[in-house]
């Protein structure tokens, strides 16, 4: 049929379909933002801010999914950290920050600390004087520290090599630790056994602090405290007569 109709009739043909063309997109353009806008005002007064915010807050939730995601893929791979149990044994009389020290140091070894507390009996044994604090007492403060997992109570002052073997055994030790300082009774090293088993670590003791010096000071403190409270050399019964002198 084109080709019965002249040049100017598929002219105004052309015409007409471009502008009915347009039409279509201009109306699909004014529906697209009315939309847009409609959805903006709506996001607005459920107070997310515009379309384009929540846009960028959805976003980032989901970024943050996938690298979530990403680190447990990860850890997949990864072999799991084999546990290392570190032992540490003492008196802990009057436990203080030198005690809380070592077990920091002696955590940071491995990934679980036991502490075995001596009792009663080996400490006088051993030091020829028993403790200030009992065993119960001794306990409870070594199991408040929060660098301590596990305590084992009654563990002898000098361990026998049968002993450490089977506290090695039963607790799964892999090192035992003690401060770089020397533990010798009766010209012997406590930690020998250790030793000689390729066991025994040595942390950093804390200076400046020990149960001994806590006590000296303690000593020092009551000795002057009484001096300074010591009555006059008249005594009370002279100073009476000496203020009855004066009011006479």
């Amino acid at each position: 049929p084109w080709r019965s109709c002249s040049t100017h009739e598929r002219h105004v043909a052309h015409k007409m379909a471009y502008l009915f063309e347009s039409r279509q997109l201009l109306l699909s353009a004014a529906l697209a933002a009315s939309v847009a806008l409609l959805l903006d005002r709506w996001l607005r007064r459920r107070g997310r801010g515009t379309g384009k915010d929540a846009l960028a807050r959805e976003l980032a939730r989901l970024e943050a999914r996938a690298e979530a995601v990403r680190e447990a893929l990860a850890g997949l791979d990864e072999p799991p950290q084999r546990e290392v149990r570190i032992w540490m044994d003492g008196a802990f009389d009057m436990m203080h920050y030198g005690h809380a020290n070592a077990f920091r140091k002696g955590r940071a070894l491995g990934t679980h600390l036991i502490v075995g507390v001596n009792d009663d009996e080996s400490i006088l044994r051993c030091k020829g004087a028993p403790p200030l604090m009992n065993d119960e007492e001794r306990l409870a403060m070594v199991q408040a520290c929060k660098f301590v997992d596990e305590v084992v109570p009654k563990v002898p002052y000098i361990m026998s090599p049968e002993y450490l073997r089977w506290a090695i055994e039963t607790y799964r030790i892999d090192y035992v630790v003690h401060g770089d300082d020397p533990c010798i009774v009766d010209g012997r090293d406590v930690y020998e056994s250790a030793r000689a088993l390729g066991k025994y670590r040595t942390i950093p003791r804390t200076e400046g602090v020990s149960t001994t010096e806590i006590v000296g000071r303690m000593l020092l403190l009551t000795r002057d405290h009484h001096r300074a409270a010591a009555p006059s050399p008249v005594g009370p019964a002279a100073g009476g007569r000496a203020r009855e002198a004066r009011t006479a």
